[in-house]
C-alpha cells in the first residue's frame, strides 16, 4: 500500500474509481480531475492510496477562500473522498484523512470544510456539523406575485461581474460562505445544469436567482421540479421580483424547491405560512489549527478567557489558549477559563451554536457563570450558510 499525490497518468483511474463510488460518468469524472475544466482543483492536492496494481481510494482538498468576520480566508475544501468497494474496511479512508490534514497544516490553511456522507465518520478526525439551511417545497401559488417581475430577464455572460459583485456582499453577511471566483463563474461545468435569471431597473442589475428545471417526468406529480438554489437581492424590491419568477411558474406542471439560509426564513412573509419546509445539514467545518483560526477572527475585543481544548484527532492543536483584547496566546494566563472540544469550538466559530447552548446540553463546561459570559461575548450566534452551487 502506497499514499502517494496524484501523478500524470492518473486522472482515468480516479475517474473510475470515483464513478464506481459515486455514479455518473467516466467522461465527467475526468472533466473533474481536468483543472481547465474544474477551476477549483489544483492537481498537487489530489492524493490517492495504490493498492493491489491499482488506484483504491482517493481524496481531494480544493483550494478555496471562505469569509470570516466579512473577509476571505484560506479554505481546504476536502472533497470526493472514495474507496473502492472491494477495498474497504482497510483503514484507507482514516490515513487519506491523517494526510490532508497534515498537508492542510503545512500549507498553513487553518480551515476545513467538507459535506460528508456519514457525519459520525468524519467526526471521529475533528469535523463538526456547523450550518443548515431551510429547505422549502412549494406549489407556484404559494408565493407572492410582484409588478416587479417585469424588470427581470435572462442572464448574460456581460453580467457576471455584478452577479459577483452582489454575492460577495451576500457571503460577507454568512459566516464561513464559500467565495466564488470569476474562473468558476464562467466555467462551463458550473453552468452545465443551471440557467440565470436577473432584475435589472433602470440599466443597473439589482439581484439575480440561479435555477435548473427539470425535464418532464410522466406520470409523477409533479410533472416538473423549479430548483432556485441561489437567490441573491440587494434591496426589497429586486427580492419581490425574483421570487415573483418563481410564483410565474405552472401551478399545474411544477413544484418549487428552494433554499434558504436558516436566519432568513420565507414562510414569514408569505400568505400562508402552512408550506413545506424542512431543516438540511450543510457543511461540517474543522480547525485545521486552532490558534490560527482563532487569529483569523475580527472581534471587538472582550475581557481575556482561556479555551482549553481538547483535540483527539490532531494533538498538536490541544492546550490552552488565551483570547482577549483582540489577542490569542498559547497559554492559560487568564483566571476565567472554559474547557471544550474542537468539534465544539468549531460550531462556535462558524456561530452555529451558542455558548449557552453548548453548556446546557454539557457539552463544554465554564469555570463560572463569568467564563460562560464571556465565551458568548467573544462567539455571538450567526447565520453560517453557504449557497448550494458552492457546495462539493
Amino acid at each position: 500500500m502506497e499514499l502517494r499525490a496524484y501523478r500524470e497518468g492518473d486522472r482515468k483511474a480516479l475517474a473510475n474509481l470515483s464513478k464506481t463510488a459515486f455514479g455518473g460518468s467516466v467522461a465527467g469524472w475526468e472533466e473533474y480531475y481536468t483543472p481547465e475544466e474544474n477551476p477549483r482543483l489544483d492537481p498537487e492536492q489530489v492524493y490517492l492510496i495504490e493498492d493491489d496494481g491499482g488506484a483504491r481510494a482517493t481524496a481531494t482538498v480544493l483550494p478555496l477562500e471562505a469569509f470570516v468576520d466579512g473577509k476571505p480566508v484560506p479554505l481546504g475544501g476536502v472533497a470526493a473522498v472514495n474507496v473502492h468497494p472491494a477495498y474497504r474496511r482497510r483503514g484507507y479512508a482514516g490515513k487519506l484523512m491523517r494526510a490532508v490534514l497534515g498537508e492542510m497544516r503545512e500549507r498553513e490553511v487553518h480551515l476545513s470544510m467538507l459535506w460528508p456522507f456519514a457525519h459520525a465518520f468524519y467526526r471521529a478526525y475533528g469535523w463538526e456539523l456547523c450550518g443548515e439551511a431551510i429547505e422549502y417545497t412549494l406549489k407556484p401559488p404559494d408565493l407572492p406575485t410582484s409588478p416587479g417581475q417585469r424588470y427581470l430577464r435572462a442572464y448574460r455572460e456581460e453580467d457576471i461581474p455584478r452577479m459577483m459583485e452582489l454575492l460577495e456582499t451576500e457571503g460577507a453577511r454568512h459566516q464561513l460562505c464559500v467565495r466564488r471566483h470569476d474562473r468558476q463563474w464562467r466555467a462551463r461545468r458550473f453552468w452545465k445544469d443551471r440557467e440565470a435569471a436577473v432584475y435589472e431597473k433602470d440599466g443597473r442589475i439589482g439581484g439575480y436567482l440561479i435555477y435548473n428545471m427539470s425535464d418532464f417526468r410522466e406520470g409523477q406529480d409533479p410533472e416538473r421540479t423549479l430548483e432556485v438554489g441561489e437567490l441573491v437581492a440587494g434591496s426589497p424590491e429586486a427580492r419581490a421580483g425574483l421570487i415573483s419568477f418563481m410564483a410565474a411558474q405552472d401551478p399545474l406542471v411544477f413544484e418549487v424547491k428552494h433554499y434558504a439560509p436558516r436566519g432568513e426564513p420565507l414562510h414569514p412573509h408569505l400568505t400562508s405560512s402552512y408550506v413545506k419546509a424542512g431543516v438540511s445539514p450543510e457543511f461540517m467545518l474543522r480547525l485545521v489549527d486552532v490558534e490560527g483560526a482563532l487569529k483569523l477572527l475580527d472581534r471587538p475585543p472582550t475581557e481575556p478567557l482561556v479555551l482549553e481544548v481538547s483535540d483527539d484527532a490532531l494533538p498538536e492543536n490541544a492546550g490552552a489558549y488565551t483570547v482577549g483584547g483582540g489577542e490569542v496566546v498559547r497559554g492559560a494566563e487568564a483566571g476565567e477559563r472554559v474547557v471544550l472540544d474542537v468539534r465544539q469550538l468549531a460550531q462556535l466559530y462558524a456561530g452555529y451554536l451558542t455558548a449557552e447552548q453548548l453548556a446546557r446540553h454539557g457539552l463544554l463546561e465554564a469555570n463560572s457563570p463569568e467564563a460562560l459570559a464571556r465565551l458568548a461575548a467573544l462567539f455571538p450566534v450567526g447565520d453560517p450558510h453557504v449557497m448550494p452551487p458552492d457546495s462539493f
